[in-house]
């Protein structure tokens, strides 16, 4: 027996839920979905099958303007996967959004961050008509 069967969610903290809602919503248009009746306020999102993003307000922690607005393949992140990387970096450019576009050399695929209001990561990752081929490392353990 596994001690898991899927994810089941990725869970982010912000500082004004409003915010993240005008980011999340209307800018990467993700759907949001009902949430339980809390004792604190947040969002949650479908991000495909059973797999959701669970926005919680946490005003308290705000973090350094440097780490909100630099853009770090190794700051902590969550990924989703596109089809059709090019078309998503085309998209994310036409909205202006301050993003990294990367073409990564090891997984041979094209990998797209942007950061909401509060520095969350969000990476966009999938194939690319402009990256090689995809290398692995041996598993370990």
């Amino acid at each position: 027996m596994t001690l898991f069967k899927q994810m089941s969610h990725v869970s982010i903290t912000v500082t004004d839920v409003e915010k993240a809602r005008g980011f999340y919503t209307g800018v990467l248009e993700f759907k949001e979905i009902p949430r339980p009746a809390f004792d604190f306020p947040g969002l949650w999102y479908s991000l495909g099958g059973d797999l959701q993003l669970h926005i919680i307000l946490n005003d308290q922690l705000v973090r350094p303007a440097v780490e909100r607005e630099t853009i770090v393949a190794r700051y902590p992140h969550f990924a989703l996967w596109t089809d059709d990387c090019d078309a998503t970096a085309a998209r994310i450019g036409a909205l202006g959004l301050p993003s990294r576009d990367v073409i990564s050399g090891p997984t041979g695929l094209r990998q797209v961050f942007v950061k909401d209001p509060d520095g969350n990561m969000v990476e966009f990752i999938g194939p690319s008509k402009k990256a090689g081929e995809r290398r692995m490392e041996p598993a370990r353990g």
